[in-house]
C-alpha cells in the first residue's frame, strides 16, 4: 500500500465517522504506529478542517522513557501539531496486572470526562489479531471476540477512532521508511513474559507459518463478531427501554422476567455504557444470581470495577463507586458550591422555593454527615419523624444514607439530601430562597 493509498484509507475512514469532530487528539507514544498515524493526519487536516493535537503519556515504567517525551515534542513541532504530555502513576496492585494498569492509566489521561476531542489511536490489523486471540484464549464471548471497533463512543470521556485497523503493520513501516520518519522502540515490547507480547512475538508468527493470512482472518472474524455484538446491543437497548422508569432507573420485575442469557446481555450492556470492562462468565453469572434474589429488593449493591449494580425495592440502576469519605462536619458560610464526598453540593438562588435565605443568614450553618438518631419535622404542624423512616419513605437506599449531607442551622436540622427541607426552614412564597442540590449518588 503506497503512502497515497494510506492517506486515502484514513480519509475514507474519516468520511464514515458518525458526526462532525472538529478536534482530534492522537495518542502519541512516539512508536512506529502512532508516528505514522500522526504524520498522515497532519497531511489531511487542511482538507478536512480539523484541529490536530498529540498527547503523550509517560508512566515511568521503562528505564530511559523520560526522554521519549522530548522526542515526541520535537516531532510535533516539526509538523506544527500542538503537543501535550501527561505524567501518570500506575497502580501496581491492579487486579488485571501491570499491562492492564498501564492501559487504564493511559485511557484516563487521554480521555478526560467531558472532553469533546475525538481520541485517535494507532492500533492496526496485527494489533486487532493479537487482541482477538488474547481474548478468545481467556474465554471471551461475542463481544470480547469482536476485538476493537474502528469507532467507539463512550458514556464519559472522548469517543475513540481507530482508522488503521484494516492496515497491516508492514505497511506502516514501509510508510515510515519512505518518508524518513524516526520512531521510538520501546524495549518492553520485546519482553515475551507479557502475554500480549508473547502472542505478537511468538504465537502469531508461528501460526502464520501454517496459515499465512492468520492476522487478516482474525481481523475478519472480529468484524463478523462485531456485527453479532451490535445485534446483542440492539436487543439489550430494546429490553432497557421496556423496563425504564420515569426517573431514569429500571424496573426490577421486567428484568426478572427475562431469561438468564437475556438478563446477562442487559447487564453487559449497561456496564459497557458505563465504561467498565466486561466481567468474566463466572462473575457475571454470580452477579445475575444475586440480582434475582428476592432479598435484593431490600437493598443490594453488586460492585464491579468502578461501578455498582444497585437494586432497591422495585428499581435497579448503575452508580459510580469511589466517592471520598464524607467529612464529619464542616461550616457553611454561604458558598454557592462546595465539595461533599467527592461530588458537588450547590446552593441555587431561588424565589419561594427551598430554604429561606433569611433564616440561613441569621444562624450558624454546619454541614454534617449522619450520626444516628436524627429527627425532622417535614410538614408544617406535622410530627417529628426519624431520618430512618424519612429515608425509607423517600426510597433512599441504605448504603447511600451514611454519607448524605445534612444542613444544621443553630443546632436544628434544616435540610437532608434525598429527603428535603424541614418545615421551619421552608422558603415562604415570593421570598428569596436557596435550593441545595447535591450531584452525588441518590
Amino acid at each position: 500500500m503506497p503512502s497515497t493509498e494510506l492517506h486515502a484509507t484514513v480519509a475514507a475512514q474519516w468520511r464514515r465517522l458518525p458526526g462532525p469532530f472538529p478536534r482530534l487528539r492522537v495518542g502519541f507514544s512516539g512508536g512506529l504506529d502512532s508516528t505514522v498515524l500522526l504524520h498522515v493526519l497532519a497531511g489531511l487536516r487542511e482538507e478536512f478542517g480539523f484541529v490536530l493535537s498529540a498527547a503523550h503519556v509517560s508512566h515511568g515504567l521503562v528505564a530511559g522513557s523520560e526522554a521519549w517525551g522530548e522526542h515526541c515534542r520535537a516531532f510535533c513541532g516539526g509538523l506544527g501539531v500542538v503537543f501535550e504530555q501527561f505524567d501518570v502513576q500506575v497502580d501496581r496492585r491492579h487486579p488485571g496486572g501491570l499491562e492492564a494498569a498501564a492501559r487504564d492509566a493511559r485511557r484516563q489521561a487521554l480521555s478526560p470526562p467531558g472532553d469533546d476531542a475525538l481520541l485517535v489511536l494507532a492500533q492496526h490489523r496485527n494489533d486487532q489479531a493479537e487482541t482477538v486471540l488474547f481474548r478468545l484464549l481467556r474465554g471471551a464471548g461475542v463481544k470480547g471476540g469482536a476485538g476493537m471497533r474502528p469507532f467507539a463512543s463512550r458514556g464519559e470521556g472522548a469517543a475513540v477512532w481507530r482508522p488503521l485497523l484494516e492496515v497491516p503493520r508492514a505497511t506502516l513501516q514501509a510508510y515510515a521508511l519512505s518518508h524518513g520518519l524516526g520512531w521510538i522502540e520501546d524495549p518492553s515490547n520485546a519482553d515475551d513474559t507479557f502475554s500480549r507480547n508473547f502472542l505478537r512475538l511468538r504465537a502469531l508468527p508461528l501460526l502464520e507459518t501454517r496459515f499465512p493470512a492468520a492476522a487478516a482472518s482474525l481481523a475478519r472474524s472480529a468484524r463478523l463478531l462485531d456485527e453479532g455484538a451490535a445485534l446483542l446491543d440492539d436487543l439489550a437497548d430494546l429490553d432497557l427501554a421496556a423496563m425504564r422508569l420515569a426517573d431514569g432507573r429500571y424496573g426490577v420485575a421486567p428484568a426478572w422476567a427475562l431469561s438468564a442469557s437475556r438478563l446477562r446481555n442487559v447487564l453487559r450492556r449497561v456496564l459497557a455504557m458505563a465504561g467498565e470492562a466486561l466481567p468474566d462468565e463466572e462473575r457475571l453469572s454470580e452477579l445475575e444470581r444475586q440480582f434475582r434474589l428476592p432479598s435484593a429488593q431490600e437493598g443490594w449493591r453488586g460492585e464491579l470495577g468502578g461501578v455498582a449494580v444497585c437494586v432497591y425495592r422495585a428499581a435497579w440502576w448503575i452508580e459510580r463507586r469511589g466517592f471520598d469519605e464524607a467529612p464529619r462536619a464542616c461550616l457553611w458560610t454561604g458558598q454557592a458550591e462546595l465539595d461533599w464526598q467527592g461530588a458537588s453540593l450547590r446552593f441555587l438562588a431561588t424565589r419561594g422555593e427551598g430554604l429561606a435565605a433569611a433564616r440561613l443568614a441569621e444562624g450558624a450553618c454546619e454541614l454534617r454527615r449522619r450520626a444516628g438518631g436524627e429527627r425532622m419535622v417535614l410538614q408544617p404542624g406535622g410530627p417529628s419523624r426519624s431520618l430512618k423512616n424519612l429515608f425509607q419513605e423517600a426510597g433512599v437506599p441504605p448504603w447511600q444514607r451514611p454519607g448524605l449531607p445534612l444542613l444544621w442551622v443553630d443546632g436544628q436540622l434544616a435540610w437532608v439530601a434525598g429527603v428535603g427541607v424541614a418545615a421551619a426552614f421552608r422558603c415562604p412564597p415570593g421570598e428569596a430562597g436557596l435550593l441545595p442540590w447535591w450531584t452525588g449518588a441518590l
